[in-house]
């Protein structure tokens, strides 16, 4: 059922049916019924939409993440007995292949 804002204040014989910036729910083709010290008074959607805004809702949903999805810095070690010269190429070879990895 769609929300609609009262814009401009709707009176009836002085007196105030709905007050402006007041929220009503209201289905199209259904009468607005009231209660008012003259009894049950209904409003047709057609004569007061004039008075009325709809308002517009927002739907926010959270999709919960998995541990696999969440981006995080990591350190990794790497323990090898080598020459300095291989142990270069090593970590040359590992950025070089991490980089197209990620």
């Amino acid at each position: 059922m769609p929300k609609y804002q009262v814009i401009k204040e709707i009176k009836v014989l002085d007196f105030v049916a709905l007050r402006e910036g007041s929220e009503i729910e209201l289905t199209e083709g259904e009468p607005l019924k009231l209660e008012t010290p003259f009894g049950l008074l209904e409003l047709q959607f057609e004569n007061i939409k004039s008075s009325l805004k709809e308002k517009e809702t927002i739907q926010v949903s959270i999709i919960p993440l998995d541990d696999e999805d969440i981006v995080k810095e990591y350190r990794l070690q790497l323990d090898v007995k080598t020459t300095r010269r291989k142990a270069r190429e090593i970590e040359n070879y590992l950025r070089e292949t991490l980089e197209r990895m990620i």
